[in-house]
């Protein structure tokens, strides 16, 4: 499992709650999440980015509400 920081996972619960998730809110929290594969960008246009959670993302945040860490 995937060791994320309170801030990581509260980024990451916050992201998922978003229809679009700017580039430069959280901009160092949300890159590592980037990095870790839990985020990407979907946006179609190259001139905004737009985070969402990944699949692999979308099953942490499932694994950390279910375990009682993020409610």
């Amino acid at each position: 499992m995937i060791v994320l920081s309170k801030r990581e996972k509260e980024t990451l619960h916050e992201i998922s709650k978003w229809p679009e998730f700017p580039e430069y809110w959280k901009p160092k929290t949300r890159a590592k999440l980037e990095r870790l594969g839990l985020v990407a960008n979907v946006s179609e246009t190259k001139c905004s980015a737009n985070y969402q959670l990944t699949d692999k993302g979308k099953v942490l945040l499932q694994q950390l509400v279910e375990s009682g860490v993020l409610k």
